[in-house]
This record gives structure tokens, sequence and C-alpha cells, in this order.
């Protein structure tokens, strides 16, 4: 009697353990939820690469403006102006040639000088394989006046 039923019960297991159903279906969802996790992760670094870079390019501009309004004259200014920004990027680990434009009438005081940096955005940057593509580009521009004090008294106005 005991061999009939350990019989019947290694039957009924092997029926149970050969039956395949709902296992495509599972292992289908599971590749797709890998999927899903992955492809979000992504979008959330590019995103979060996005705000860094804004956060980057404004610190240049900015620091790029307060450097160009201290120089001596206007040559040393727009050089003094493009290194700072390329520092200060790279300081944020993105050395790869931000793009510096100045605007000003002239280098006299009271004029308005205006800095913009721009900087690509990739579209994928992963870090063994590096960057792919370019996703957006990020400008940011600071304005600074040049100091009417700065070599002495100074007899004219600025125009605010």
């Amino acid at each position: 009697m005991s061999s009939s039923r350990s019989h019947r019960l290694h039957t009924a297991w092997q029926r149970r353990r050969g039956d395949d159903r709902g296992v495509v279906a599972g292992s289908d969802i599971l590749i797709f939820g890998v999927l899903a996790f992955v492809m979000g992760s992504l979008l959330i670094i590019n995103v979060w690469a996005v705000i860094d870079t804004a956060f980057a390019t404004s610190a240049a501009s900015r620091e790029s403006a307060r450097i160009f309004v201290e120089s001596d004259d206007e040559g040393a200014a727009v050089a003094n102006a493009e290194r700072r920004a390329q520092e200060v990027m790279a300081g944020y680990g993105k050395s790869d040639g931000p793009v510096v434009a100045m605007a000003f009438a002239g280098f006299e005081r009271c004029e308005v000088v205006t800095v913009t940096v721009s900087y690509d955005v990739p579209l994928v940057q992963l870090p063994i394989f590096g960057s792919f593509g370019s996703l957006t580009t990020i400008d940011s521009s600071h304005s600074e006046r040049v100091d009417a004090y700065r070599s002495g008294e100074f007899e004219g106005e600025c125009d605010l």
C-alpha cells in the first residue's frame, strides 16, 4: 500500500513539475520590467545632466563677467574671461569645450558687459563608453558693469 501511494505521489509530482503554464508570460514581464527600469534610470540621469550643466554654465558666465570687468585692458579682459569660463566648467567636470561669447560696446567705465556661456549636453553619457549624440544646448548669460571707480576718481555719470 505504501509503494502504491508513493507511486501516485511521484506521478502527481511529475505532472506538476512538467506543467509550464504561466512561465512564458512571467519571463516576458520580467524582461520588460528590467527594460523599463534601465530606460527610467537613463532618463533620470539625463535630466540631472541638464540641470548640472545649467548650474555650470550659470556659474561660468557669472565668473567670466566678473573677471572681465575687473581686468586692466580689453585684450586681457577677453583672455581672462575665456580662461575663467574654462576653469569653472572644468571644475564641474565639463572640460570638453564650452563656447564663450562676450557682448560689449567698449572697455570703458560704466559699460555693460554680457558674457554668454553655451555647452552641449550629450544625449547619453556612460562612464566607460563616453558620451553619444547631443540632447540640447544650455546657454547662460550674466551682465556686469565696468566699475566707474576702477582707477581713481570718475567725474562722469553712469546711466543706471
